[in-house]
C-alpha cells in the first residue's frame, strides 16, 4: 500500500498540536501552540495554514480532535473552551480545501493508541486523558464508542461526590473536579496557604501562580504537602477507573495527558485504589498502562481517521 499523508490536529484545553502524519503512524512536521481559550477554532486554524504552507507532501485529509462533545463535525458544549466557530467541519474543509474528519479528543487519542501505541491491536481499550479537564476514548470490539449524540463515555463528567464543587459541565462533584490538573492546582494552592514552606511556592514563584506540573515537581523533590495533594486527585481517579472496569470490562485502560507526569505520587494511589475496589468485587486484575504516545496520541489518532475515512 502506497504511504499516504494526513494533518492531525489536536484542540486541548492548554495547548493545540498539530502535525503532518504518515499512515504508518510518523509525525513529519509538528508545531504545537497556547490554546486560546476564547477563540479555539481560529487558533486552531492557523495551525493548519503553517503546516499547509511548510509541508511539501501531498495532504489527504484533516483530521481535528476537540475537547468537547462532538455532533456529526460540530462541537455541541466544551466545559473548558471556547470555540469561535463551532462548526468545525465546514470552517476547517473552507480554509484548508480538505475533506475533514472531525471526533473527541480522548476518542482521536485512544484511536491513535489503538493504530500505533500501548492499546496496539487490543479490540477493548479505555482510555482517560487526564490534562486540564478529563477526557475518555473507548474502543468496544474494535470500533470507538461514539454513542446516539456523539457524547458517549464522558467518564470526567460522571459524579462522585454529589456534594462535591461545581464542575464547568454544569453538575457538581464530577471526577474531573478531583482529578484533573484543574483540581490538582485549585487544592495545591489551598494547601499552600496553609503551608507556605512547601516547595511547591518555590517552584511557582507564589501561591497564585502554582499548577499541577509544579505540584509534580515537588512531588518528586518528596515534599509531603505536594505529594498529599497527588494522593488525593490519584484516589479519585482509582474510583473513575473502577467505574470503567464496571461499565465496559476493558482488556486495558491507558492513561495519558500532562497530569500522569506527576508519575508514582499521583499513579501509585490511582492503583491502588483501583486494585482494591476491583478485588473487593471479585474482578480479575485490571491491566492499567501509560500512553506510548504521550503527546502525540490525539494528533496520530485523528490523522488515522482522517485516513480511514479517505
Amino acid at each position: 500500500m502506497a504511504r499516504r499523508f494526513a494533518i492531525g490536529i489536536d484542540i486541548g484545553g492548554t495547548t493545540t498540536k498539530a502535525g503532518v502524519v504518515t499512515s504508518e503512524g510518523e509525525v513529519l512536521t509538528r508545531i504545537e501552540r497556547p490554546t486560546d481559550p476564547s477563540a479555539a477554532t481560529k487558533g486552531a486554524i492557523a495551525l493548519v495554514d503553517e503546516l499547509l504552507e511548510r509541508s511539501t507532501e501531498t495532504i489527504a485529509g484533516l483530521g481535528v480532535a476537540a475537547a468537547g462533545f462532538i455532533t456529526g463535525s460540530r462541537v455541541t458544549f466544551s466545559p473548558n473552551l471556547v470555540f469561535d466557530d463551532p462548526q468545525l467541519g465546514s470552517a476547517f474543509e473552507a480554509r484548508s480545501g480538505l475533506p475533514v474528519t472531525v471526533d473527541n479528543d480522548a476518542n482521536a487519542a485512544v484511536w491513535g493508541e489503538h493504530r500505533f501505541g500501548a492499546a496496539r491491536g487490543i479490540d477493548n481499550v479505555a482510555m482517560v486523558t487526564i490534562g486540564t479537564g478529563i477526557g475518555s476514548g473507548f474502543i468496544i470490539e474494535g470500533r470507538l464508542l461514539r454513542g446516539a449524540s456523539g457524547a458517549a463515555g464522558e467518564i470526567g463528567h460522571i459524579v462522585i461526590d454529589p456534594a462535591g464543587p461545581p464542575c464547568g459541565c454544569g453538575l457538581r462533584g464530577c471526577l474531573e473536579q478531583f482529578a484533573s490538573g484543574q483540581a490538582v492546582t485549585t487544592w495545591a494552592r489551598v494547601a499552600a496557604e496553609e503551608d507556605p514552606s512547601t516547595s511547591i511556592v518555590s517552584f511557582a514563584g507564589s501561591i497564585d501562580a502554582i499548577t499541577a506540573e509544579h505540584v509534580g515537581r515537588a512531588a518528586r523533590e518528596y515534599d509531603e504537602t505536594a505529594r498529599a495533594v497527588l494522593r488525593r486527585a490519584g484516589r479519585a481517579l482509582g474510583i473513575g477507573l473502577s467505574n470503567i472496569v464496571n461499565i465496559f470490562d476493558p482488556d486495558v485502560i491507558v492513561l495519558g495527558g500532562s497530569v500522569t507526569k506527576a508519575g508514582e505520587a499521583f499513579l501509585g494511589p490511582a492503583r491502588d485504589e483501583l486494585a482494591r475496589m476491583t478485588a473487593a468485587q471479585r474482578r480479575r486484575p485490571m491491566r492499567l498502562d501509560l500512553s506510548a504516545l504521550q503527546a502525540d496520541a490525539g494528533i496520530l489518532g485523528a490523522a488515522a481517521l482522517a485516513l480511514d475515512a479517505t
